[in-house]
């Protein structure tokens, strides 16, 4: 007696999920990107968040840290 499978788990599709999102990091990693770049691909994501407040606090840590990277004579690109 074999067992039929239909369709697939939620924990499947969980790891589906991560397995594709480390080939987008991948991808990205692939062009030899700078910190600062790694940075401000975040903070593009981050922006795209329907949470709101997960949108404000991510992107609000992202910048912080952006700001750190860059010489403190210039400002930084992303104002608040």
């Amino acid at each position: 007696m074999s067992i039929k499978k239909y369709g697939v788990t939620e924990l499947e599709t969980s790891a589906q999920a991560a397995v594709q999102s480390r080939e987008i990091v991948s991808e990205i990693l692939n062009f030899g990107v700078s910190q600062q770049q790694i940075l401000r691909v975040a903070y593009l994501l981050s922006l795209e968040l329907e949470n709101r407040e997960m949108m404000i606090d991510i992107s609000e840590c992202i910048k912080h840290h952006m700001d750190e990277l860059g010489s403190p004579q210039k400002k930084s690109v992303i104002e608040t």
